[in-house]
């Protein structure tokens, strides 16, 4: 039997070749977008807890008129000035021991969120309600 009589049964070589280079530039596009949809849910979970956390400072705040003390950073579970429970701030990529509040003079706060290693960058709140997303300063 001759060569060009034969069926051929797979793919060349060259064909796996362009096989692989499609999907490797496929998959150089998709990775870095799955990575900044990752980071904006955990971004999205932080700022959410925070806000727990906020809505529990305001509630003291309007009872007592002034923010609760605490002057140093200190986790928000079991304070006497809040009702989330643990476990309410555990979520997918924190814990609530990631949350971090501190008031030294009950007019201005600070409200953080550790990155923990999932994210770039620590998340805070202050008082004036004003994000930041950077490292503790």
């Amino acid at each position: 039997m001759s060569n060009s009589s034969q069926k051929r049964n797979g793919f060349s070589l060259v064909e796996l070749a362009i096989v692989i280079i499609i999907i490797g530039m496929l998959s150089s596009i998709a990775i870095p977008i799955y990575y900044k949809y990752v980071d904006n849910a955990r971004r999205t979970e932080a700022v959410a807890s925070i806000g727990t956390i906020k809505s529990q400072i305001l509630i003291y705040y309007a009872m007592e008129g002034h923010f609760p003390v605490e002057t140093i950073y200190t986790s928000v579970i079991g304070k006497t000035w809040n009702d989330i429970k643990p476990g309410e701030l555990t979520g997918h990529y924190f814990v609530d021991n990631n949350f971090h509040y501190r008031s030294t003079d009950g007019v201005e706060f600070r409200i953080r969120c550790l990155n923990n290693n999932k994210m770039e960058n620590n998340v805070w709140l202050d008082h004036n309600g004003d994000w930041k997303f950077e490292v503790e300063e």
